[in-house]
């Protein structure tokens, strides 16, 4: 796993450059359009108001643990799963084609192409950022918010690694496997209702437990649920699973993609 820290090193090295190519690609995203790049943001905030409005007000739903009898806002758990997931979905629908979009610059022997599948990463978790303190705002006026907002930053950051070394892996998959992307798309649609975020988290149905026991994405949300909703480490094992799939997440991405990059010119 040697290829891990090169990589690693590289991707610190060439930061400005990644920084810069991350405002690129979010102010291009949206060229010509009439809001510009305010849609990035705007469209984040539409879909949490969205799902706010569904779960709070036209399906109301109070759920409670049946032990202390205590009521929950259910619509603040299903935005603590949402924000965690929708900018993972964002990367998953992109990752598959960043290198067939920048053919010019992978061909390009001096040019770390590294920073490709990395901008992507940090381009598609920023603009959610709005959707995240859209959800500690919500957490805040339900009387939810903790001292377990604390943990927000940690789970950024290893979210920000899961993601990027998804984006690594997939990525270099992607150029030679052109199915990936229809793949990958039917995976994002079935995989938001393989996940913890839209049931009640007291009544699980017994069919969906070993649903989500098995798939990485849950533990994600339940140490988001954890940090926005229950306000308790209700779910320790996922504190250690998450950064756990995080970190394997990176060094198999920055394996797979050290594997195959010298076979990227030839594939494209």
């Amino acid at each position: 796993m040697t290829e891990t820290p090169l990589l690693l090193g590289l991707m610190y090295k060439r930061r400005e450059l990644v920084f810069e190519l991350v405002k690129r690609e979010l102010r291009d995203r949206h060229v010509g359009q009439l809001l510009g790049s305010m849609w990035a943001y705007g469209y984040p905030l539409l879909l949490m108001l969205m799902y706010s409005f569904l779960f709070a007000y036209v399906f109301p739903t109070r759920v409670g643990s049946g032990s202390g009898g205590e009521q929950r806002d259910f619509a603040l758990s299903v935005l603590s799963g949402i924000v965690s997931w929708l900018p993972f979905q964002d990367l998953l629908a992109r990752s598959t084609t960043i290198l067939s979009a920048h053919a010019s610059l992978v061909k390009q022997i001096v040019f770390p192409i590294v920073v490709l599948p990395v901008k992507t990463a940090i381009a598609a978790a920023l603009p959610y950022s709005v959707a995240l303190l859209f959800t500690i705002g919500y957490a805040a006026f339900s009387g939810s918010i903790t001292i377990m907002v604390l943990t927000i930053p940690f789970l950024i950051v290893t979210q920000l690694i899961a993601m990027t070394g998804v984006a690594l892996m997939l990525s270099a998959l992607g150029i030679f496997f052109r199915d990936l992307r229809d793949l990958v798309t039917i995976f994002c649609t079935i995989n938001l209702f393989a996940q913890p975020i839209l049931f009640n988290p007291f009544a699980t149905p017994d069919a969906m437990s070993w649903v989500f026991r098995v798939n990485p994405f849950s533990y994600q949300v339940w140490c988001w649920q954890d940090a926005l909703y229950f306000g308790t480490f209700q779910h320790p094992v996922a504190w250690i699973v998450f950064p756990l799939c995080a970190v394997a997440s990176l060094g198999i991405g920055c394996a797979v993609f050290s594997r195959l990059r010298h076979s990227f010119g030839d594939a494209l």
